[in-house]
């Protein structure tokens, strides 16, 4: 049977205690009745009493752990106590007379007298019930509080795990809708431009690659976000004849920041979507970053038709963005979008500034 060392040391400290208020106890009652000298061969009783309980505690925990209280066995554990009672202390009636008809020669007290055994072990019965009681309690506290502790790293780590679970799920989520969508825009350009649409599935191929090399990644930098979310510009530009245009506004303190990959990717592609008009000459999208107290703010802003005139309604990549956010960082995130000031759409996101250390190249 395996003791736990946690579990050892607090009460080896328990049993030294009771050891030394029975001394002083004795002590003190000694001092009471005029009765001086007796300090040393009161300390070798009272700690080869606690001692001895000390060592055959295990009778204790094996008595405990073999039937646990609980709201069901409580009767057999009561029963299965009193039995490893008797067990306990008779074991421990016969360990002190052995440790002490020991020491108290070695300590120069002469023979230790102990009395008649027939008597000596219902007598010290009684105060064995008190102690084993006791440590009874105080292992049945200890072990419920570790058990609880326990169960809580339990729910935390099956907490995260399923966190990191729907996170993965969201981006499952986004890539194939990128995918078919982008899909959709070389189908649409295939028998009219052949060329074209060649030169998409290039750019599309070196974007998947970068996507796929970022698998289970959540965080990367800002600079590279910026970089993927470029070439899906490009893939777009291509397919519009360069009526789009990207501009990039950002604090280059912030290119090492942490962000979460492909969060912007359902913005551009918002923008473009309903913010460009067959009639309208081009679309301008601009994407600023800047450190705002302890968040990093980023803003996505086109001069597109705006929610107003296209009816814009969150469909599943914004949605995913809100997910994201909301799972990734919980309140101290937040997300807005809206009509820009002198028309089109703004999207502003905001999140918790930290450095990523270690991005992936």
């Amino acid at each position: 049977m395996k003791v736990r060392i946690g579990t050892i040391v607090p009460l080896a400290a328990l049993f030294t205690a009771i050891g030394l208020l029975f001394f002083s106890y004795h002590v003190l009652d000694d001092l009471a009745r005029h009765a001086t000298g007796t300090a040393l061969a009161r300390f070798i009783e009272e700690m080869t009493g606690a001692y001895t309980a000390a060592i055959i505690l295990p009778i204790v925990i094996y008595t405990m752990r073999w039937v646990p209280f609980c709201r069901r066995t409580w009767p057999l554990a009561l029963a299965t106590q009193f039995g490893g009672l008797i067990v306990y202390t008779v074991a421990h009636t016969s360990l002190i007379a052995i440790t002490r008809g020991v020491l108290f020669p070695l300590a120069g007290l002469g023979p230790y007298d102990y009395g008649i055994m027939r008597y000596r072990y219902p007598m010290e019965a009684s105060q064995d019930a008190i102690v084993y009681a006791i440590v009874v309690g105080f292992v049945y506290v200890f072990t419920r509080l570790r058990e609880a502790r326990e169960a809580e790293l339990r729910a935390a780590e099956l907490q995260t795990r399923l966190a990191r679970a729907q996170l993965e799920n969201l981006k499952l989520q986004l890539h194939p809708h990128f995918l078919f969508n982008t899909l959709n825009a070389i189908s649409s350009v295939m028998y009219e431009d052949v060329a074209k649409a060649d030169a998409m599935m290039a750019q599309l191929s070196d974007f998947l690659r970068i996507v796929l090399e970022s698998s289970g990644v959540h965080e990367v930098t800002l600079a590279r976000e910026l970089d993927v979310e470029r070439m899906y510009v490009d893939i777009m530009k291509t397919r519009l004849d360069s009526r789009l245009n990207l501009k990039l506004d950002v604090d280059p303190a912030l290119r090492d920041s942490a962000v979460p990959f492909m969060l912007l990717q359902p913005l551009l592609e918002n923008s473009i979507k309903h913010g460009l008009s067959p009639e309208q000459g081009g679309l301008d999208i601009a994407i600023s970053a800047r450190r705002h107290g302890l968040a990093t703010v980023i803003a996505v802003r086109d001069n597109g038709l705006g929610l107003v005139r296209n009816g814009t309604i969150e469909r599943c990549g914004l949605t995913n963005v809100r997910s994201r956010l909301a799972h990734m960082y919980g309140d101290a995130a937040a997300f807005a979008i809206g009509p820009a000031h002198g028309g089109g759409t703004e999207a502003v996101l905001s999140i918790p500034f930290a450095l990523l250390a270690a991005a992936p190249s």
